[in-house]
């Protein structure tokens, strides 16, 4: 083809066709200019193809991360206030006169309510990726892209509230263990546990329900779990739902 062309200009400029020549010339250069452009162009479509299937790459595996973070949440919502209505049960309890509950029951309860520690651990390995590499560029709605760029802002609320709760817990742990029999509470509640046995002490645990320190300890228990969830493992509930139907949307609209 480029032959062709040389071809043709030196036969018009052995024949003195100027004029045509001109002609021939700056059409010659459009072409050329037209094929630049049309590259460019396919060039561009190829890029935005490519970037376009990397952030459906992304999106999908958001959907998958924060389904996970979600189910992470409902499950330590459930242990939170499950903790709260056992610490609850024994506040109702506690009084200047032991009630007629028996060391195993209370035992239990006790363990019940300290047994599990509440802290959310969400899944945050890909979005971590994605900040971290500067990659949120690659997502085409605005609204997601300052969600996704923003998500964190309340986990770091939310992990000073467990702290401040997971505290009170641990007091409640000490008092329980200076006052009391955490061998015989052990024993009587979950029997013989990792091969302890029964405590040779004659001292039990209901006289911890005439505890003072202990309901104070408790009632700041039942607050700091209830204040939690309400006012923000709700809130992050909230906004983890509205992330989810955000990113479907995008998986659906591509």
């Amino acid at each position: 083809m480029i032959k062709f062309f040389r071809k043709i200009r030196q036969n018009m400029i052995k024949e003195n066709k100027a004029s045509k020549y001109l002609l021939y010339a700056i059409g010659e250069i459009f072409l050329v200019v037209i094929g630049i452009l049309i590259a460019l162009q396919i060039n561009n479509w190829n890029e935005d193809s490519k970037q376009s299937r990397i952030e459906q790459q992304y999106l999908v595996a958001l959907k998958e991360e924060f389904k996970y973070s979600h189910q992470k949440l409902e499950q330590v919502i459930a242990v939170n206030k499950s903790n709260a209505d056992y610490a609850l049960k024994i506040s109702d309890l506690m009084g200047p006169d032991i009630p007629a509950i028996t060391e195993k029951e209370f035992s239990t309860l006790a363990m019940e309510m300290t047994n599990w520690e509440v802290i959310y651990h969400p899944n945050q390995a890909v979005l971590d990726e994605i900040i971290s590499s500067g990659k949120l560029s690659i997502f085409s709605n605005a609204k997601l892209k300052f969600a996704l760029s923003s998500s964190k802002g309340l986990l770091s609320k939310i992990r000073f509230q467990e702290d401040e709760h997971a505290v009170v817990r641990r007091d409640i742990i000490a008092i329980m263990n200076a006052d009391g029999n955490a061998k015989k509470m052990i024993t009587d509640a979950q029997g013989d546990t990792f091969d302890i046995k029964e405590s040779k002490f004659k001292l039990g645990n209901l006289h911890l329900l005439q505890s003072q320190k202990l309901e104070n300890e408790l009632t700041d228990f039942i607050l700091t779990a209830r204040y939690l969830n309400q006012n923000y493992y709700e809130e992050l509930k909230t906004e983890l739902d509205a992330m989810l139907k955000l990113i479907d949307n995008e998986i659906d609209s591509k």
